[in-house]
């Protein structure tokens, strides 16, 4: 089961995609367009909240972004 802090990046998801009600947990988030590049930094911010770290934009690898999945691995593991 999610954590509680990666059901609120889904719910973050879901919410900019109101075309959308369900979000596979390996569903390409930016090749997809569900996270565009105007809405990324967003999301960053949502992560941060969400799982109370700091990200670093300098140093940001994309890949920890390309799905629910790989954020959940990359900052709530």
């Amino acid at each position: 089961m999610a954590s509680r802090g990666i059901e609120e990046i889904r719910d973050w998801v879901l919410a900019r995609n109101k075309h959308r009600d369900a979000l596979g947990p390996d569903e390409e988030l930016i090749a997809s367009r569900l996270v565009d590049s105007l809405s990324f930094v967003e999301l960053v911010y949502t992560i941060e909240a969400a799982a109370d770290v700091e990200i670093d934009f300098e140093t940001i690898d994309i890949r920890d972004f390309q799905t629910i999945s790989a954020i959940e691995k990359a900052f709530f593991a």
